[in-house]
C-alpha cells in the first residue's frame, strides 16, 4: 500500500524516520511530501499518488485535507487538526511571524523546545519565507469541511501532554464525529518520535481493518 507521509510546520521528512521502518513488514510503500521548511531533509516525492492512504503530522494533516488527490484509502492524523486558528489562543501566530520577523533561528529553537527536541530542532537551513507563509496559512486554513467529506476511515492519534494540540483541542477536532481517536498518556507533540512504536501498532491496526 502506498501511504503518503507529511510533516508539520517547522520540520522536515527526518520526523518520520522512527516510524517509516516500523511499518516495512505490513508492506508500506512511503511516499514522503515535504513543505519546504527547512533545507536538508529528505527528499520529497513531486506528486501525491492518488488512493492512497495519508498520514500527517500536526499542520500535515490540514495540508493533506486541503491538497490531497482524492480517492485515499484513510487519513491518519498524529498530532494533527483540521484547522489551528479556530482552537489556539489568537496571539500565538502573531508573536511567532512577529519572532521569525526580528531573530529566525531564535524563534524556531523556542518552537522546538516547546515541541520536545531541544535547542537544535531536526537540522537544516531555515527557509524563512516559507516559514512566514506556513504560520498565514495556519492563521487563516479550515479543512473542517473537507475533513467532514472525506469519505474514507480516520484514525487520529494524540497525547494529552502534547503542548501545541492540547487536548481540549484534539477532542473538539476528533473527539465528536467518525474518527476513530486514540490517546497515548504522554508523548508530547512529537509522538512520530517519543512513541514511534505505539503509533506504529495503532495505525498497523487501521490498515488491517481497511484491508479486510
Amino acid at each position: 500500500m502506498k501511504v503518503v507521509f507529511i510533516h508539520g510546520w517547522g520540520f522536515h521528512g527526518g520526523v518520520w524516520d522512527a516510524l517509516i521502518p516500523l511499518l516495512e513488514d505490513i508492506g508500506v510503500e512511503p511516499v514522503l511530501i515535504d513543505l519546504g521548511f527547512l533545507r536538508g531533509g529528505p527528499k520529497g516525492a513531486a506528486a501525491i499518488p492518488g488512493d492512497a492512504l495519508w498520514i500527517g503530522h500536526s499542520f500535515g494533516v490540514t495540508w493533506l485535507l486541503k491538497h490531497g488527490t482524492q480517492p485515499t484509502r484513510g487519513l491518519v492524523s498524529i498530532a494533527g487538526f483540521d484547522c489551528f486558528h479556530k482552537h489556539a489562543p489568537p496571539e500565538i501566530l502573531p508573536a511567532m511571524l512577529e519572532g521569525l520577523r526580528r531573530d529566525p533561528q531564535a524563534q524556531m529553537r523556542q518552537f522546538w523546545q516547546i515541541c520536545g527536541l531541544g535547542d537544535e530542532g531536526p537540522g537544516g537551513a531555515l527557509d524563512t519565507g516559507t516559514l512566514r507563509g506556513g504560520l498565514q496559512w495556519l492563521a487563516s486554513w479550515d479543512t473542517e469541511a473537507e475533513r467532514c467529506s472525506l469519505g474514507a476511515p480516520i484514525l487520529a492519534l494524540a497525547s494529552k501532554d502534547d503542548p501545541i494540540v492540547r487536548e481540549p483541542m484534539t477532542e473538539a477536532i476528533w473527539g465528536e464525529g467518525e474518527a476513530d481517536l486514540r490517546w497515548r498518556d504522554s508523548g508530547g507533540h512529537m509522538l512520530p518520535l517519543t512513541q514511534a512504536e505505539w503509533c506504529a501498532e495503532q495505525i498497523s491496526d487501521f490498515i488491517s481493518g481497511l484491508e479486510k
